[in-house]
């Protein structure tokens, strides 16, 4: 695997859930959580990395007073952050808009996850109480609601993962939970509020992670221990399961480049495993474990047309790298 670092930094997450970073719907900038309460963003575009602008947080939103999640906006110019309880949408002078969760869904609604549209002028809200679920759609610049999907509780401990799609005005929610499996939601809208679109994992289906939608759109890759899961969008349908090699487990991410599908994950050698990629065809059907040197750490999504974005999963701070693959077309 012919892969070129490009940039690589400190990410300061201390208790802030996983990933620890943002990439924007364009998948052209990305944000993380630095030193001193900040927010940094960063561009990838011919093939570079640049410096975007910093994001202060609200004291009462910080890495350690309640920040639970945050999303860049396509245009670098706007910063989304989340508490349990509080929404508010940053630009580089500070806020511009801020709401409670029981203003933008109902009283006792917690946020879970937090995504700009592809066009950035509105967000995406993953939210849940004791009962249910929802998926909120609001103004990203005067939280101005609207609408909300509800929709059946996850089972405890739900973590939420918000993915917007590459051509539709829709969103899809991916709730991992343990054992109990993964969930799918998705809402839709065109000229008004969101809607649901029912799916097959509505109910749940095997434990598995986002790897990316296909070139076209029309597909879901996911992975889970042992299997590339390839669904229709938006129904969720299964389509086709194909295996991994036997010495590789997944770590539930990967990414779509280039028509091929690669999935992260690691190579055990005795007792000890080592960080190990497989790369499917188009059709999502025959993989083979490519050849070291990888991508290290763990695989956050997809930056540009040829690259990944990846972080290390020990150490305060952690190390975070944009890695370039080069051999797309082999």
């Amino acid at each position: 695997m012919h892969c070129v670092e490009l940039a690589s930094f400190d990410v300061v997450h201390r208790k802030l859930g996983w990933p620890w970073l943002a990439i924007d719907p364009a998948h052209a900038r990305f944000a993380f959580t630095s030193a001193d309460d900040r927010i940094a963003t960063r561009l990838f575009a011919e093939g570079r990395v640049s410096d975007g602008p910093s994001f202060a947080l609200p004291a009462d939103l910080g890495l350690a007073s309640g920040l639970r999640a945050f999303a860049i906006d396509p245009r670098g110019e706007l910063l989304a952050v989340a508490g349990a309880n509080d929404v508010a949408t940053l630009a580089s002078r500070g806020e511009l808009a801020r709401s409670t969760m029981a203003h933008l869904a109902r009283e006792g609604f917690v946020a879970k996850a937090i995504s700009f549209d592809r066009t950035g002028a509105r967000l995406w809200i993953s939210a849940e109480n004791a009962h249910e679920t929802a998926i909120v759609s609001v103004d990203a610049r005067t939280h101005a609601v609207f609408g909300m999907v509800r929709s059946a509780a996850f089972p405890p401990d739900a973590f939420h993962d918000l993915h917007v799609h590459s051509q539709d005005d829709a969103v899809l929610l991916l709730a991992a939970c343990g054992q109990d499996g993964t969930f799918a939601r998705i809402a839709g809208w065109s000229d008004g509020p969101p809607v649901a679109i029912p799916t097959k994992l509505d109910a749940g289906g095997q434990p598995a992670g986002f790897v990316g939608f296909s070139e076209d759109g029309a597909r879901v890759h996911l992975a889970s221990d042992y299997t590339l899961e390839t669904y229709a969008w938006p129904t969720l349908e299964h389509l086709s399961s194909a295996p991994f090699e036997d010495v590789f487990t997944s770590s539930y991410s990967g990414v779509v480049l280039g028509g091929s599908i690669y999935v992260d994950g690691e190579v055990e050698i005795g007792d000890v495993g080592d960080d190990a990629v497989m790369r499917f065809d188009r059709a999502a059907l025959t993989g083979s474990l490519e050849k070291p040197p990888v991508p290290r750490g763990m695989w956050v999504g997809r930056l540009g047309p040829n690259a990944v974005l990846t972080v290390e999963s020990k150490g305060d701070p952690a190390r975070g790298r944009v890695v370039a693959i080069r051999n797309l077309a082999n």
